[in-house]
């Protein structure tokens, strides 16, 4: 369990271009006069389950006695403060400006993986020339266990990004319903194909950030990374990844890694030229390298 509390003031900053570019917005709103947040994208604050390892910008505004709803300035920063009071679905929280804007930016915490949700408390305070207004918020972070309502016997399973968890009591339905034989996962660019064990929570989630002690060894050598968090364990496993998903282009045969405490463990695989695929035989998940160079096995990378 982790407790964390802090308390930020305001620091002018340069928020990544995940933002779209706008100026400062006056609108009117039939909200109760006081602040609140406005959305990321799709994303609100307050009602959205939030995304384990990721980061959110939610704008600052403020609804006028008129009705009016007016984004913070970045030249009021100053007056913003922010406090997280409680909770573990965050590792971060502060205020940041850009485009003449202030932001909310939350980063969750990456280990809240397990099904359940957590929720942290904060509290926005804005001083208004002396009238102070404040503004008490909750956010919850986590991941859902998928739906199997239309999962058909035979068929392949699509693996939803944002439900991505299969529970041991759900494997144990697909395994019946399956009568035992392997069950396919389908993700964007790749598929994954075993027969479950229902030994543990699965997590489906993906990414494909490199893994910087990886590049700095292969010291500009073309390579592709392709991560799950791990769980659950498979017989006879068979992971099939589209390699044309990737901008990499490998000269020759592609070999595949795992990434595990800083070494580089050569994967049993296929390579399909012709497809364009490659198909690693694994009884769990982890983060997987591809690349075109060989290398010693257990190698030391960090």
């Amino acid at each position: 369990m982790r407790e964390k509390k802090m308390l930020r003031r305001t620091a002018a900053g340069m928020i990544a271009a995940v933002l779209m570019a706008g100026g400062i917005s006056t609108a009117y709103a039939a909200e109760t006069p006081g602040l609140s947040l406005g959305n990321d994208g799709a994303v609100a604050a307050e009602i959205s389950l939030l995304q384990p390892d990721s980061t959110y910008y939610f704008p600052v505004q403020y609804t006028r006695e008129d009705g009016r709803l007016v984004q913070v300035r970045a030249s009021e920063a100053d007056a913003l403060e922010l406090e997280v009071r409680s909770g573990e679905a965050l590792d971060g929280a502060e205020i940041r400006t850009w485009n003449g804007r202030c932001y909310v930016r939350l980063e969750t915490a990456g280990d809240i993986r397990d099904g359940e949700r957590y929720t942290t408390e904060l509290t926005l305070r804005y001083d208004r020339g002396g009238d102070e207004e404040t503004l008490d918020f909750a956010v919850t972070a986590g991941l859902r266990a998928a739906s199997l309502s239309s999962v058909q016997a035979g068929e392949p399973i699509p693996v939803r990004t944002y439900m991505p968890l299969y529970t041991v009591a759900q494997q144990m339905k697909l395994a019946r319903l399956n009568l035992w034989r392997p069950v396919t996962f389908v993700g964007e660019g790749w598929s994954f194909t075993g027969t479950l064990t229902a030994k543990g929570t699965v997590d489906f989630s993906v990414t494909r950030e490199s893994i910087p002690a990886v590049e700095r060894y292969l010291d500009g050598a073309p390579a592709a990374y392709l991560g799950f968090p791990g769980g659950g364990n498979f017989e006879n496993g068979k992971l099939t990844i589209d390699l044309s998903q990737f901008r990499e282009e490998f000269d020759g045969t592609v070999y595949a890694y795992r990434y595990l405490y800083g070494r580089l463990y050569r994967i049993p695989s296929s390579y399909d030229a012709e497809a364009n695929t490659i198909t690693l035989s694994v009884t769990n998940l982890g983060r997987y390298v591809l690349t075109d160079e060989k290398i010693p096995e257990a190698t030391i990378v960090d």
